[in-house]
């Protein structure tokens, strides 16, 4: 339950029949919650029971509205007098018995790690008793159409059972809130996405009646369906969400909360700024046994003296080779190295989850098996968090592909475009170090490092760049294998950016084409190459963009490129 004292609101217009069993059954089984009536003018007498109620009952609070107002306006008297009394949850209820007080306890105890929590009555099926089917249909078709409009993860939008906290409250202008009972509903949901609150539907049972008249009069339930396109999302992603309709509707519902409900920080995203640090290494590891030896080998001959190196986990995912008999017998002449097998291969997200879940260090470093760090790559990354503003940092790639061919020149080149771009604009990529307070990743993004990128960004610290942490890396040496590298990155990235507003500094083609310019030998071996990347790298972004709005296609398990497995050692 909340610490604080939440306050219930029940907008009433003529409720003489319900209120007084309703505001009976919440004093009696939760006398630690303040209720407060805005009625809306009753001529039954409404107003009257609830004002003899309050003289029992301090808890039980009127408010009547001036003129006989609309249900947007109770809302908002309600919202400002809990602002200015101090309420923090604030529950909102009908007063006609159709939603039953037993579920406020499940709202509060909700409404601790979310900001805004909505009573379902069509989330996991539906949960409506008393109402003829044509009422029924009509709704649930409504609701069908506000989400396929709004491109929100929600069933119910127009339940008035909701939780809310202050500070989203506090975060929006009440006075510009409509007045219509469904739009008000809408508008609020909207806005709690458009800020990034955490939202979280509940299922709830509504009990109507087969003979209840709606006080929601058939011109606002027009208005409602005009009023929605004032909070649509954009057309692509209309079109997107509607290509899920044809295919796994549950992941885009499960996948939105992901990245539109952001993992909770560790330790609430407090650290200490220390001179020596412990530090927790992450190795995703699928099928490595060409290269996982020597990976580990480099990170035991860590030259170090900003930190230590406490824990090297590697996380298996689904290997089917010899990559965990190799890395059991490095643990046993090694303590600090321990194998996590995962039984299947559910792509790497799921595997940095593993790990973060385990992992004991202040900083917390993550690298894939097929990369093997210089010497002194470690000190490198963990140097800069002697700044308390830094968060995270990022590596140096350098492939070790022959640039004499073509696929070795492209694979060159864009690595040394990243190293350019992470110079003026930090961006981490291969090999990342950040400060120990993300609990976990979005499970379905196909680019991990960006994702932790906009978790410690948006956590207000800030991204920092090693050029010195050199991490040796192998690309692929064969056109096709580019070619679908390319073209998943940037379906990745798209994603990313479509569901949670977080865009890549790569993504900016005006910025590449000045470091190309700025970094471009002129030979025409060179020139030829170059024209022949550029034609390759804009026609897998093309494809990328299709994958992702036309194709639902998220590679967030990502194509193995054979070509990659094997990096000879560097000094």
């Amino acid at each position: 339950m909340s610490k604080q004292r939440a306050l219930v609101i029940i907008p009433t217009w003529n409720e003489a029949k319900n209120i007084g069993q309703l505001l009976k059954e919440i004093v009696d089984n939760y006398p630690q919650v303040d209720v407060l009536v805005v009625d809306a003018q009753s001529e039954d007498g409404t107003g009257k029971i609830v004002e003899e109620m309050s003289k029992q009952h301090p808890q039980i609070r009127l408010i009547t509205q001036k003129e006989q107002g609309k249900f947007g306006n109770a809302l908002k008297l309600g919202f400002k007098y809990a602002i200015e009394h101090g309420y923090d949850p604030v529950l909102t209820m009908d007063g006609d018995l159709s939603h039953s007080p037993r579920y406020i306890k499940e709202f509060l105890e909700k409404s601790e790690r979310y900001d805004l929590v909505i009573g379902s009555r069509y989330i996991d099926g539906v949960r409506v008793e008393g109402w003829r089917f044509r009422k029924l249909l009509i709704s649930k078709l409504a609701n069908m159409f506000v989400s396929y409009v709004l491109v929100k993860p929600i069933w119910d939008f127009t339940s008035g059972y909701r939780c809310y906290r202050k500070t989203f409250l506090e975060s929006i202008n009440l006075d510009e809130l409509y007045t219509e009972a469904y739009i008000i509903q809408i508008q609020l949901l909207h806005l709690a996405y458009q800020n990034h609150f955490r939202v979280k539907e509940i299922p709830f049972i509504y009990k109507g009646t087969p003979d209840a008249v709606s006080k929601v009069s058939k011109h606002t339930r027009h208005k409602t369906f005009r009023y929605v396109f004032k909070f649509r999302a954009p057309l692509w992603e209309i079109f997107r969400h509607l290509v899920y309709l044809k295919r796994e509707y549950e992941r885009f519902v499960d996948e939105y909360d992901e990245f539109v409900n952001p993992p909770e920080l560790k330790h609430e995203g407090r650290f200490a700024v220390k001179d020596h640090y412990g530090i927790s290494i992450g190795v995703m590891a699928y099928n490595e046994e060409k290269i996982i030896g020597k990976c580990l080998r480099a990170l035991q001959k860590q030259k170090l003296s900003s930190g230590s190196i406490d824990e090297i986990l590697v996380i298996s995912s689904g290997s089917t080779d010899k990559t965990d008999q190799i890395v059991e017998e490095f643990a046993r002449y090694d303590s600090r190295i321990k194998l996590i097998k995962q039984a299947k291969r559910m792509g790497k997200a799921s595997a940095i989850n593993e790990f973060l879940k385990d992992a004991k260090g202040d900083i917390v470093i993550i690298e894939s098996a097929d990369t093997i760090p210089g010497e002194e790559t470690v000190e490198h990354l963990v140097r800069p968090f002697k700044n308390g503003e830094i968060g995270m940092v990022g590596a140096h790639p350098i492939p070790v592909n022959k640039r004499n061919r073509f696929v070795g020149f492209c694979v060159h080149k864009l690595w040394e475009l990243h190293h350019e771009i992470a110079s003026d604009s930090p961006k981490c990529g291969e090999m990342v170090a950040f400060r120990n307070i993300v609990s976990r990743i979005p499970k379905y993004t196909a680019v991990d490092e960006a994702a932790i990128e906009a978790i410690i960004s948006k956590a207000g610290l800030k991204l920092a760049y090693a050029p010195k942490a050199i991490v040796y890396n192998k690309g692929p040496e064969t056109i096709r294998d580019f070619f679908k590298q390319r073209r998943r990155i940037a379906s990745g990235h798209r994603h990313l950016q479509a569901l949670i507003g977080y865009r890549v500094t790569t993504l900016n083609t005006s910025r590449i084409i000045k470091y190309v310019v700025k970094s471009q030998r002129w030979t025409i071996k060179e020139i030829i190459y170059m024209m022949f990347l550029i034609l390759i790298e804009a026609t897998a972004r093309f494809f990328g963009l299709l994958d992702f709005y036309l194709r639902d296609k998220n590679p967030f398990i990502w194509d193995i490129s054979l070509t990659t497995k094997h990096i000879e050692a560097h000094s």
